[in-house]
């Protein structure tokens, strides 16, 4: 019995990029440095660490699943590589309304940066046909909606994210490796 397309896409996908756990460790990091330039200098400095950040998460994750994981690139995965890139999109949009609220608002621009973080990692369910992103996604989404809210928090939001995904990211490699 051959795999669906969808099962088969997934697979490829997931060998490719380790099944995302790379890029969602690297996006912790980010987020665990955003935390700290926050703490020493404010919402502003750590929205630039989160921005700048950000555009390095997807080269830095391909070298991590290539030099580490020796992945190979996807083959029949290229449709849900083009819904990785259609993905960017909203994340491109989300980023633009944060950053008009760093100026407005700048109490909720980073929480919104984590809401559209959070919103993201949902796609990757189909991505990659791991469940743990659904577990991820919502586990951003709650901590930025309490941030959203004002609701205290332990820590502040950018190491809450950063803590979540380095976790994510453990237990999706973990289930990754068990898999292949």
């Amino acid at each position: 019995m051959t795999e669906a397309p969808l099962a088969a896409a997934q697979n490829d996908l997931a060998r490719a990029y380790a099944g995302g756990a790379p890029g969602v460790l690297v996006s912790g990091l980010v987020w665990l440095i955003a935390g700290t330039v926050w703490q020493l200098h404010g919402t502003t400095a750590a929205f630039a660490a989160l921005f700048f950040g950000g555009m390095a998460i997807h080269p830095l994750a391909v070298l991590i699943e290539r030099a580490a994981f020796k992945a190979p690139k996807a083959t029949i995965g290229k449709p849900l590589e083009t819904l990785a890139i259609e993905a960017t999109i909203p994340l491109f949009v989300g980023v633009l309304i944060a950053w008009v609220l760093l100026v407005r608002a700048p109490d909720l621009a980073i929480p919104v940066f984590a809401v559209i973080v959070g919103a993201r990692y949902f796609l990757f369910r189909t991505m990659y046909g791991e469940i743990a992103y659904w577990a991820l996604g919502g586990a951003i989404l709650l901590v930025a909606a309490l941030a959203l809210f004002g609701i205290g928090l332990p820590l502040n939001l950018g190491f809450l994210v950063g803590i979540i995904e380095l976790i994510a990211a453990a237990l999706i490699l973990q289930r990754w490796r068990a898999r292949r």
